[in-house]
């Protein structure tokens, strides 16, 4: 009788141990989540996990304080299950959270536009750690925390579309021509049409009224080529006294008919004492066969002779700048 007792005092002592120990786990936990919070607030940090059993989710209030939402509007959603993530980053989020499970990258870290209550998209890093797993060393929770770096973004944006321009002409420059060309190697830009233009009198214009005059002839023809093409074209100070335009979708019908309202706009223009007027040449390519740097090269074959067949006539604009000069002398 006394064993049995004691057994009863030793097993409620355990019971009373192991709930004091569950208890202190439990206010420890509160009290370091609290402390997390705290030194979250304000830091424009979001925190969100991932779970084999519950998939991705968000912790409301980190969220809510990151993209300016109230807590509630956030409660217990599904990221992916939301319209929080851009459409045009979610498929890559995706891809890359699946390679960090499988083990096929070593970590995850990923950049994307999330959307705020005030209707812009936010720049965000994402990174995240397997906290968790089976016995079969298959992960089962993943915790991750996004930060805000709308404002470096758009820093680093800005950078690289002012490397990516022309200072005299403001048009894009041939970095970007290359790396067009490149995103255009593709059956939805069929057909593709390249227009090579070289600015004639540049050099004349330089060595005769100085590089104002060379710089000013350079910024009307931006203008005239800018004007007379689309919107969706992409129209490049490919160096020196060159240009070259990228046209998507364009026959080779529709891009001589562009070529044809440069010569006439160029024709009407009277700025400076040198006639403004450009030698063009157009190529295009109508299947994934022709190799794009055989298109651009013919293109400018085309334009270079096009610029000896008016030679007579660059003869007689000549005589008639220097007319102008001796006029203005």
């Amino acid at each position: 009788m006394t064993m049995t007792v004691l057994r009863i005092l030793l097993a409620a002592l355990a019971l009373l141990v192991g709930s004091w120990y569950l208890i202190h786990i439990h206010q420890e936990l509160q009290y370091q989540r609290k402390r997390l919070e705290l030194a979250l607030a304000g830091s424009r940090i979001g925190l969100w996990d991932w779970s084999s059993t519950h998939g991705f989710s968000i912790r409301r209030q980190s969220y809510a304080e990151l993209l300016g939402y109230d807590q509630d509007t956030l409660a217990s959603q599904l990221v992916f299950d939301t319209a929080l993530i851009h459409p045009e980053d979610l498929p890559r989020l995706r891809s890359s959270l699946e390679d960090y499970l499988t083990g096929k990258s070593k970590a995850f870290e990923e950049e994307l536009r999330l959307l705020a209550a005030d209707g812009t998209w936010r720049w965000a890093l994402a990174r995240a750690v397997i906290v968790a797993r089976d016995r079969h060393h298959r992960p089962t929770r993943v915790v991750g925390v996004t930060v805000d770096i709308t404002g470096h973004k758009q820093a680093e944006l800005q950078l690289r579309e002012l490397s990516y321009k022309d200072p005299v002409t403001g048009l894009y420059n041939r970095t970007y021509f290359d790396k067009k060309l490149e995103e255009l190697d593709g059956a939805e830009a069929l057909p593709l049409s390249v227009i090579i233009g070289d600015l004639n009198f540049l050099k004349l214009a330089n060595d005769t009224f100085g590089h104002d005059t060379g710089d000013s002839l350079l910024v009307n023809a931006a203008r005239v080529l800018k004007s007379n093409c689309r919107a969706d074209d992409i129209v490049t100070r490919w160096g020196g006294d060159e240009f070259a335009i990228l046209l998507p979708n364009t026959s080779e019908s529709e891009a001589l008919a562009i070529c044809e309202r440069i010569r006439t706009a160029c024709e009407e223009v009277q700025a400076g004492p040198v006639q403004l007027s450009v030698a063009l040449g157009v190529a295009t390519r109508t299947t994934l066969a022709e190799p794009l740097t055989q298109v651009v090269r013919s293109a400018e074959d085309w334009m270079y002779k096009h610029k000896l067949t008016e030679r007579g006539d660059d003869a007689q604009r000549w005589e008639a700048i220097n007319a102008r000069c001796a006029h203005l002398c």
